[in-house]
């Protein structure tokens, strides 16, 4: 019998859909770690490759050429080094609690993000836009 996740809190019961995954990625990160590896896998592969080929372009060319606004403000802000890192977390925060969101799409959600982090990171790589 599969473990039980953590009971949502009260403030966020009207909010969160009943079959979510937001408690157990929120309440026991391993045990979600666990489930969901495979995914979770081709999501961090995907991201890092396009973290270190956006870094290198935006070392290269500069944070104007970045079309995400937040990415480029971070970069500005902090500098190359810090706003890339802290951008792409933040990027990758937000794919899991949506991925998280929804129960049933959820090793799809990670998976088709992750094969698009890698598009992203070809693009990078090889300055096709």
């Amino acid at each position: 019998m599969p473990a039980t996740p953590p009971p949502t809190p009260k403030r966020l019961a009207g909010i969160i859909p009943s079959d979510s995954e937001l408690s157990l990625l929120l309440g026991r990160p391993a045990r979600f770690v666990a489930k969901y590896r495979w995914p979770l896998l081709v999501l961090w592969a995907g991201a890092s490759a396009d973290l270190w080929t956006t870094l290198r372009n935006i070392e290269a060319y500069s944070p104007g050429i970045e079309v995400h606004i937040p990415q480029r403000l971070l970069s500005q802000w902090f500098g190359i080094a810090i706003g890339v890192p802290l951008a792409k977390l933040v990027q990758l925060a937000f794919v899991l609690a949506v991925a998280a969101w929804w129960r049933p799409w959820c090793r799809w959600i990670m998976i088709v993000c992750g094969v698009l982090y890698l598009a992203a990171a070809i693009s990078n790589q090889f300055t096709l836009i």
